[in-house]
């Protein structure tokens, strides 16, 4: 009956490990249905993108080609019609004139142009209001705006080449430019038609508008072609007008134009083969020549249809692995009973025995009763695993001493980098184990907490030196890379089997009852009970220990600090009287504050000193003359540059241009009157001269430098110097002082 308990009991937790398999599985597929759908549609909206900007920029091209010879060539016609024109004895009288005009655009090819006056023919072209077409190098060519509109409102426009009569007489001969855009238009539309649509879906499109104003407004253009439904060619149109959903769209992409010349929208139309609107993206350029507004786009509906079948069709496909993964399972669920039921029969009292006494393995010294066996061979099997019980004893608590003692190797490492945290984990993880232990936690939670504690600021050896060992506090940026470091301890030891079960623990000791905490902005019930002890014994860790911005604040003063913070308050309120008793005190406070100095006198050198030379880095040197100049303290700023030092590196090596660097280095710290020296640069020296006399401090410094030999060669320097007195700040001072080390060196190659 036992044998028949535990095997249902083993089928039903096979079964149930089916289950869970099958629902994870399930899961899996939605979640990656849906993320093959977003792949499949973003890189499908990805490419369509690209492809109308190809192909608007092709279009573009052609119009451009179309364009340069119709105008080129029509431009150069009405120049030569122009030579031709000749007009001896102009009447004076308005209406001949208006009559001879008539005569000639009735038998020429292009009309004419007379101003005699102030009277122009005809008069919706005043010569004053015209200026250069610049556009395919064409010269001695206007273009004209009329004062008047066409029916639809649409101003005209002319291409004029004049000539002087006399000083009271000019002719021409102009073309209508809206004549020759729609006869380009009507050139190109066929083959960009072609170019287009030749292999897209019918709701693709392409489009032609002029452009009368970039700056939109009331009638700012009309469409000299598209086939989207609901667009009328020709008619002005309105930059105010909002899309098929009432979202403004035409005054952004007027504005790209006006500030790129080309840019993508996105906006809701009806699309050619459905009334409803849908969203589409086009691509526009502004072809400035015809101020034609070119474009082409496409509808993302159908890019979303495609991605979901495309997802939907693949993932169909798994649910036939499903079944005959579910039907393999059964298969060796039956094969796995039959087995069993064959080896069930063959055990005796002795294997029960030896099997009851398994479990104890690695507990028990020697859990099986060899006196009870009766078979030889099962007496042989109970003696060695009663060994390997023995031997298994001594390794776990071998393996659990070293396991600690490496955590705390690996926790000093830690805070050898930070000597402001030296002892923390440690005390974290005494109090985390002994607020467990006043919570009536079980032995085992009590040193899982204790382990977590020694593990919780693992992750700060993540945390680069620049913000780890950063005096001062800490920017925005450099804030939220140390918030990290809970995280970083997660992902260290979360894979790792000794210390996996206290990951979350970790993860969540700077979690806050009210969401305010971090990585994860978790609530209070939402914190595991050990991550909230945790919290707990970190912050009253901090708050009963030194810091180089303040002394240890005493147990009372802390806990009421506490009671104001987010943390868990029921289980505060359990443990602050007993948080007196265990509390473990600093070592002597006298000794701690000269470590600290130290570290911190240390860690400023690190970020404000040259390594090789000790002097002072810019960034500190910025810092000082900006407090100087505030001061409104006069001095002068000196600075030295080593000449040629990358060719003295060349010839006799980078040891002997670090020998040079370290000379001119020594000489300038040991210079009088002189403070904050500094080297901004491979070979820039500065110091500021606290004298009154910087012109014979110049010679005294030259003399200095030229007593320098690197191998029987003297090196060369260039020395100059600025007067704070008008100086607005640091920045300014350095940057002339560097235009006057350029003049130098331009009067130098000048003599040479």
């Amino acid at each position: 009956m036992k044998e028949r308990r535990f095997l249902g009991l083993v089928y039903s937790f096979l079964i149930a490990v089916f289950v869970v398999i099958s629902a994870l599985f399930y899961y899996f597929e939605v979640s990656q249905k849906h993320a093959i759908y977003d792949f499949i549609y973003n890189s499908e909206l990805s490419r369509h993108k690209k492809d109308i900007r190809l192909e608007t920029y092709a279009a573009v091209s052609y119009i451009d080609l179309t364009a340069r010879n119709e105008i080129t060539h029509t431009c150069n016609d009405i120049k030569r019609e122009l030579q031709t024109v000749s007009i001896k004895n102009l009447p004076d009288n308005k209406t001949k004139i208006e009559s001879l005009v008539k005569n000639f655009d009735a038998s020429h090819r292009f009309r004419i142009f007379i101003s005699k006056d102030g009277f122009s023919y005809p008069n919706t072209i005043d010569i004053k209001s015209c200026e250069p077409y610049t556009y395919f190098n064409l010269k001695n060519v206007l273009l004209c705006k009329s004062p008047t509109k066409n029916k639809n409102g649409i101003p005209s426009s002319f291409l004029l080449s004049t000539k002087n009569l006399d000083n009271k007489t000019t002719i021409g001969v102009y073309v209508n430019l809206n004549n020759l855009e729609l006869k380009i238009a009507k050139e190109v539309e066929p083959k960009l038609n072609d170019f287009i649509f030749k292999y897209k879906t019918p709701d693709s499109y392409f489009f032609i508008a002029k452009i009368l104003n970039i700056n939109g407004g009331k009638g700012f253009g009309y469409n000299i072609y598209n086939l989207s439904k609901g667009v009328s060619v020709g008619k002005l149109v309105s930059s105010d007008k909002k899309d098929a959903k009432g979202n403004p769209f035409r005054e952004k992409y007027l504005k790209a134009l006006k500030q790129c010349g080309e840019t993508y929208s996105i906006y809701w139309y009806p699309s050619p083969s459905s009334k409803i609107p849908q969203e589409k993206i086009s691509f526009r350029k502004l072809y400035k020549p015809l101020s034609w507004m070119v474009g082409t786009g496409f509808y993302v509906n159908r890019l979303k249809q495609e991605a979901l079948v495309f997802s939907n069709s693949l993932f169909d496909r798994l649910k036939y692995f499903h079944t005959l993964l579910f039907f393999i399972y059964i298969l060796i669920l039956i094969s796995v009973h039959f087995i069993n039921r064959k080896f069930s029969r063959l055990m005796s009292n002795d294997t029960d025995t030896i099997l009851k006494s398994v479990p104890q393995l690695g507990e028990i010294e020697k859990p099986i009763d060899i006196s009870k066996i009766n078979f030889e061979r099962f007496k042989l099997i109970a003696k060695s695993l009663n060994e390997f019980s023995e031997d298994l004893i001594d390794k776990k608590q071998q393996i659990e001493t070293n396991r600690v003692e490496f955590i705390r190797a690996f926790v000093k490492v830690l805070e050898v980098r930070d000597v402001y945290t030296m002892g923390h984990s440690e005390r974290v993880a005494l109090y985390s184990q002994k607020i467990a232990e006043i919570l009536g936690m079980d032995k085992k939670k009590q040193y899982d907490l204790y382990i977590a504690g020694l593990l919780h600021d693992l992750g700060k050896v993540a945390i680069p030196d620049s913000i780890l060992l950063k005096p001062g506090k800490l920017s925005e940026h450099e804030y939220k890379i140390m918030k990290l470091h809970p995280l970083f301890s997660y992902e260290l030891i979360k894979d790792i089997n000794f210390f996996k079960h206290v990951a979350n623990f970790v993860r969540q000791h700077h979690e806050r009852c009210d969401g305010s905490g971090y990585p994860d902005g978790l609530k209070c019930e939402e914190i595991t009970l050990e991550g909230r002890i945790l919290a707990i014994a970190d912050v009253f860790d901090a708050l009963t220990t030194s810091r180089p911005y303040r002394r240890a604040f005493d147990v009372e003063r802390a806990i009421e600090i506490m009671k104001s913070e987010s943390l868990d308050q029921e289980i505060l309120k359990k443990v602050e009287n007993h948080l007196p008793d265990i509390l473990i005190k600093e070592r002597n406070q006298q000794e701690t504050t000269e470590i600290v100095d130290t570290v911190e006198k240390s860690r400023i050198d690190l970020f404000e000193k040259d390594i090789l030379t000790g002097l002072y880095r810019i960034k500190a040197l910025l810092k000082y003359l900006d407090e100087k100049i505030r001061s409104g303290e006069n001095f002068y700023l000196f600075m030295v540059d080593i000449k040629y030092l990358k060719k003295i590196n060349y010839l006799f090596g980078y040891e002997k241009g670090n020998e040079l660097i370290m000379k001119v280095s020594q000489i300038i710290k040991s210079l009088d009157e002189t403070v904050f020296h500094s080297r901004i640069g491979a070979n820039f020296f500065t110091f500021l001269y606290l004298g009154k006399n910087p012109v014979e401090f110049e010679k005294k410094l030259r003399d200095k430098l030229k007593t320098i030999k690197i191998n029987d060669h003297t090196p060369e320097f260039y020395i100059t110097f600025l007067s704070s007195a008008g100086i607005k700040n640091a920045e300014e001072m350095i940057y002339l002082l560097e235009m006057q080390i350029e003049s130098l060196k331009t009067i130098s190659l000048r003599n040479r």
